[in-house]
């Protein structure tokens, strides 16, 4: 880990140099420092510019199959019922490179067999004994943050066991108050 930050030190001190160097030869043009600071910034985060930041919407189907789904804007998850607005605001990948683990998690969507449960889980153990009884994974490379900051907000999971349905809030008086029992946190959104 070091090792890698000190690489991309010495590789975005070798650009900046270039930069200035680059400057100098020209003779009417000069690089603020403010412009040599944003070109550095910009190739350092290009993990962090390939995210899209996207709504995930929540859906419910009531009755007795009592039902909570989720989908993204882009499409990612599954949305069953009536759509009851914005959940919660996080990030989704093109693809695996793009991912800094150290910031975030997978967050995978996983809908029953029988389509009377949908889970949203990181934990690696969940999501393969899951799989193995039949459950779909509906999502491909959403994310979510492990830590908070910059407004994030925490992602509580509850569960029904009379509905065997799962809730997914930024309120956890919204779980509570409706009956819900109160499973912990999934990680930090927006």
């Amino acid at each position: 880990m070091k090792k890698t930050k000190f690489l991309v030190s010495i590789l975005n001190l070798t650009f900046v140099i270039c930069l200035l160097l680059t400057s100098c030869e020209s003779e009417n043009e000069e690089l603020s420092l403010e412009q040599v600071s944003n070109a550095t910034e910009n190739s350092s985060n290009t993990k962090l510019r390939a995210l899209s930041s996207q709504n995930v919407y929540r859906y419910y189907s009531g009755g007795s199959a009592s039902l909570h789904t989720y989908k993204t804007q882009g499409g990612q998850g599954i949305g069953i019922g009536r759509r009851e607005g914005v959940s919660f605001r996080t990030d989704v990948a093109r693809s695996r490179r793009e991912i800094d683990f150290n910031t975030y998690n997978e967050l995978y969507f996983l809908l029953h067999p029988r389509k009377i449960d949908f889970v949203l889980t990181t934990s690696p153990t969940e999501i393969l004994t899951l799989i193995s009884k039949g459950w779909k994974d509906v999502s491909r490379l959403v994310l979510i943050h492990k830590k908070p900051g910059n407004g994030r907000k925490k992602l509580y999971r509850f569960y029904n066991t009379q509905h065997s349905d799962h809730l997914y809030t930024k309120n956890y008086s919204e779980g509570i108050n409706a009956g819900y029992k109160y499973e912990g946190v999934t990680g930090w959104v927006y």
